[in-house]
């Protein structure tokens, strides 16, 4: 399947906004992508505003709101005019919007529009508390569609020669693998991790790997262990070894204060993962 549209989608909504190369990392990537699909490039630029209640406050703490707020402003107009001189250069038609409201209209926002893309590509953020991660959630549960989520160090543009495969034998990651075809189809090599619970159990791929044969050029199964019980330490590991340009996987959640919040290898991946990530779910 050739990809038509491709959703970009960006946030400048850190306390102290600074330019870094985190949403850098995910642009490449969307040009990239688009330049060899031929695909249209549709750009949400999220600057939320910051609030603080009025009573009590001495005008120093508006007048650093009305900072924060406007260098987030300045952040998204130099991210949109960097993205337009990038596409005319690859050839590629763009479109790009700001949105800068509250943050829950940021979030919303963004969410509806991925709905209408073929792809969705998302900056992960390179500090640990940060607003971002939680419109990476909103955009993954309430987008209906599966993101790609670009770490702020990936250097390489699109690329599939070697694409992973994280299969449990679950319905989420089915899911994930059905929503991903695109992608598995013109990768060199898939390669089907299964990561055992025990050194002495496996969880079989075979039945994958002949599924996706009929698809993929090479197909492949390998059987790893967990790193000190830890399941997201051995893909990372895994990945890094074999220099893998995208790992696919379904994504984990469980209610917690009433919330849905991504489950422990999901967002472990998220965190250390320094390779692009396909979550669906």
């Amino acid at each position: 399947m050739q990809l038509k549209t491709v959703f970009l989608g960006l946030s400048f909504d850190e306390i102290t906004p600074e330019v870094s190369g985190e949403s850098q990392a995910a642009e490449r990537y969307a040009l990239a992508l688009c330049a060899e699909d031929q695909a249209h490039l549709s750009v949400f630029i999220g600057a939320p505003t910051a609030h603080i209640p009025s009573a009590g406050l001495i005008p120093l703490s508006h007048a650093l709101v009305d900072e924060i707020n406007s260098l987030r402003r300045t952040h998204a107009e130099e991210a949109e005019r960097r993205i337009r001189s990038a596409a005319a250069i690859a050839g590629v038609t763009a479109e790009c919007h700001i949105i800068q409201g509250s943050y829950s209209n940021t979030r919303d926002r963004l969410a509806a529009a991925a709905r209408l893309s073929d792809a969705v590509i998302l900056a992960r953020p390179s500090y640990e508390i940060a607003l971002d991660r939680d419109i990476i959630q909103a955009m993954l549960f309430d987008s209906g569609r599966p993101i790609i989520v670009i770490p702020p160090k990936w250097e390489r543009d699109a690329s599939f020669e070697n694409v992973l495969v994280a299969w449990d034998g679950g319905a989420r990651a089915a899911r994930a693998v059905g929503d991903a075809m695109p992608f598995l189809t013109r990768a060199g090599q898939v390669e089907i991790l299964c990561v055992s619970p025990e050194a002495s159990k496996s969880i079989d791929g075979a039945d994958l790997a002949a599924h996706l044969a009929r698809h993929c050029r090479r197909v492949t199964v390998t059987v790893l262990q967990k790193q000190h019980g830890d399941v997201a330490k051995a893909l990372c590991a895994h990945a890094s070894t074999v220099k893998a340009d995208l790992l696919v996987m379904g994504a984990y959640a469980h209610s917690k204060v009433l919330q849905i919040v991504l489950g422990g290898v999901t967002s472990a991946m998220l965190a250390e993962g320094e390779l692009p990530v396909f979550l669906s779910y």
